[in-house]
């Protein structure tokens, strides 16, 4: 199920992309731009509940972090969309981090809205590129409780243990929300189109 939703989406995006002149794909970060461990991809006074994601990326063999990669992340507004327009590219959230030596990153948004008119969860997206690793698409992350996830996805959610693609999310004392994720990397690209050199 989960595979169907990346492909309409992607499709989707693609379709709005090539529509607008826009490339397929995230952009680096800008040049000369320093990029951390931890970032805000909203702007200051973006509707919404607040959220932040801790995250630490993993070699294929799912134990070994990676240091240094570039973890792209980009979600819907609180309206469920992801450019100003209404259209599904470019995402107006969208920023960079880079792991620390730990594989860790953390990164500062608001819960996504669901798509208007679908019934598809609210979720997350992730790319994840550089120390060694082609660009790739991450697994998509989407929260516990959500009314649009199915018994397949909790499933799914439940067999993956720390690399669940379904998480928990709390709310502190000041009203922001918590949520963690596992990503895992592989040495081949499920990029499906051609990469810019800066990419491989």
């Amino acid at each position: 199920m989960q595979y169907f939703r990346f492909v309409l989406v992607f499709a989707l995006i693609a379709s709005s992309a090539r529509a607008q002149g826009t490339p397929q794909h995230p952009l680096p970060p800008p040049p000369g731009v320093d990029v951390g461990s931890s970032a805000s991809i909203v702007p200051l006074n973006e509707p919404g509940e607040p959220l932040t994601i801790d995250g630490q990326v993993f070699a294929a063999n799912g134990i070994s972090p990676i240091p240094g990669i570039y973890v792209h992340a980009y979600n819907t507004d609180a309206q469920g969309h992801y450019a100003a327009d209404g259209r599904f590219y470019p995402p107006r959230l969208q920023g960079w981090v880079k792991t620390d030596a730990q594989g860790r990153f953390q990164i500062h948004t608001i819960r996504p809205g669901h798509y208007p008119n679908a019934h598809i969860p609210a979720h997350i997206h992730f790319g994840l590129w550089g120390a060694g690793y082609p660009f790739q698409y991450g697994d998509e992350l989407r929260f516990a409780g959500d009314p649009y996830l199915t018994a397949e996805d909790t499933d799914h959610a439940k067999a993956d243990g720390k690399f669940a693609t379904v998480a928990p999310v709390q709310k502190d004392a000041s009203g922001s929300w918590h949520a963690r994720c596992n990503l895992r990397a592989s040495k081949t690209t499920n990029f499906p189109g051609t990469l810019p050199d800066y990419y491989k």
